[in-house]
């Protein structure tokens, strides 16, 4: 889906869950962070009304060459999939960003910056700066081997040997950056001036929160120990829990039941329908 024409310096890649206020304004915090770079912004819509989503893409302002996709099966495994195997340009950085995270002006210079510096890394972590365990993050992203899943930058070498080499992630996963970091290993820095603040939530997304904590406990769970990644995640999930106590709280519960009404998505729920904006 993408042509020579498409290549660029940065990539901009947003996940999001549809919310129009929330994806305007984490637009208009890239916008700001792109003033005269050469950019391509690809927004994933995984959930929400893709209308709705693309009236506040057109309420945002132009951003240069943006694209919105809308995913039947919208996890994050397979927004990435999708990106890296059909929707990504050619680029130096590949800028993968979460809806929830207003960025910095500087964030996407600061990601660029730490990979130039250092020629080895495929890829580069911001920083939190704001929340509980802000600091105690910071620290453990500094002693290296960890990416934030709010905001990390892929070199683009590592995009294209990834979709050249066939690499996907298990479909049906949410916590997906272990997974790039096991592939990555000590080829990730630290991009200090990086960061982001998170926008504020009310009681319906810190349910979610929650609730996307069991579900990250019990994929982290099942895929420890394995040496290969299955192409979806949910036998995978079953098996694991089949051989598990029902312990936990009300959280951990509500995880186990959403995943036993859970089904293989078809091919066409994988690939990504574009949306006219």
């Amino acid at each position: 889906m993408t042509t020579p024409a498409d290549a660029c310096d940065w990539s901009i890649v947003l996940f999001s869950r549809g919310e129009a206020l929330r994806l305007a304004r984490c637009l208009a915090a890239i916008q700001q962070a792109t003033e005269a770079q050469d950019v391509r912004v690809t927004v994933l819509l995984r959930g929400g009304d893709a209308a709705e989503a693309a009236r506040a893409v057109r309420a945002g302002g132009a951003l240069p060459g943006l694209r919105l996709y809308a995913l039947a099966q919208g996890d994050r495994a397979n927004a990435w999939n999708q990106y890296v195997h059909a929707l990504s340009p050619r680029a130096a950085m590949h800028a993968f960003i979460e809806d929830h995270a207003l960025i910095g002006r500087e964030a996407l210079r600061s990601l660029a910056a730490a990979l130039a510096a250092d020629p080895v890394a495929e890829a580069a972590t911001a920083l939190p700066s704001q929340g509980r365990q802000a600091a105690a993050l910071r620290a453990r992203l500094r002693r290296g081997g960890r990416l934030h899943g709010t905001l990390h930058a892929l070199r683009g070498r590592f995009v294209e040997a990834s979709a050249a080499g066939g690499f996907r992630l298990p479909v049906g996963l949410e916590r997906i950056h272990p997974l790039l970091v096991r592939r990555l290993g000590d080829r990730i820095t630290v991009a200090e001036e990086a960061s982001w603040r998170a926008m504020p939530h009310g009681l319906q997304e810190a349910w979610h929160r929650r609730l996307r904590a069991a579900r990250a406990r019990m994929e982290e769970a099942a895929l420890a120990g394995r040496d290969s990644l299955p192409e979806f995640a949910l036998p995978m999930l079953r098996d694991w829990q089949a051989r598990q106590a029902a312990t936990g709280g009300f959280f951990d519960w509500l995880a186990r039941r959403r995943l036993a009404l859970e089904a293989i998505p078809t091919p066409e729920a994988l690939r990504p329908r574009p949306v006219p904006v």
